[in-house]
């Protein structure tokens, strides 16, 4: 990890793995990226190998959890790359399918340990979002644009993909309150240092953090703390 111009880098290829099944019997692996214990926030990267199933659950916290590479497959809706799970607090959700095997990014606030059950409930905060259904909306910075896919529902958190074209630049200042932001497609470069697809930054200091820039253009999801 490498704090840069009030920004902490994490690359996807140093992150510590923990194996799932160990915590709560589902073949799968967690790598984590973030363990924000002042907000209550855990950021994963959870790796479904292929024909796996998440079962039905529920658990105390609530999650975004996107879809990064793969599919899966919930309540007959096919969710691919961008596309997000809301699981709210105590309400039972699932069961998820990863025919193909799947990659997600989990943005977590509260406890994330599951408990499975049968049967879903009467309340209706859980849901699936489907990104190709949402515009993008120009951005505050020229060349970028902005995609809410989740703004209500979990916590203080609004989660977003924000996409720049290739020579522009994030400006930490116009997005107050990002807490950090994972690479999905192209590249981005913070004082020399060149991140990739699926390597992280967080904001460690609003008003210090300097420049993002995008030479060839990327895409992120953005994760703020309202």
């Amino acid at each position: 990890m490498v704090a840069n111009s009030g920004f902490e880098i994490v690359r996807v290829a140093g992150i510590p793995w923990e194996d799932r099944k160990n915590v709560d019997g589902w073949l799968s692996r967690a790598g984590m990226y973030c363990d924000d214990r002042e907000n209550s926030l855990c950021i994963r990267l959870i790796d479904y190998p292929v024909g796996s199933t998440e079962p039905r659950h529920v658990h105390g916290g609530t999650h975004a959890t996107t879809v990064l590479k793969g599919r899966a497959i919930v309540d007959g809706l096919t969710l691919g790359p961008l596309d997000v799970v809301l699981g709210p607090s105590n309400e039972p959700h699932g069961p998820l399918h990863y025919v193909d095997g799947c990659q997600l990014l989990s943005a977590f606030q509260g406890s994330y340990f599951h408990s499975e059950v049968e049967q879903l409930s009467g309340k209706k905060e859980y849901r699936l979002v489907q990104q190709a259904q949402l515009p993008w909306q120009a951005g505050p910075e020229q060349g970028a644009e902005i995609k809410t896919l989740i703004d209500h529902g979990c916590g203080r958190l609004l989660l977003r993909a924000l996409r720049y074209a290739p020579g522009s630049t994030l400006v930490a200042r116009e997005h107050p309150k990002l807490h950090s932001a994972l690479v999905v497609e192209g590249a981005a470069v913070i004082d020399g240092e060149t991140l990739g697809a699926w390597d992280f930054v967080r904001v460690l200091d609003g008003s210090a953090a300097g420049r993002v820039r995008f030479p060839q253009g990327a895409t992120l999801l953005a994760i703020t703390m309202r």
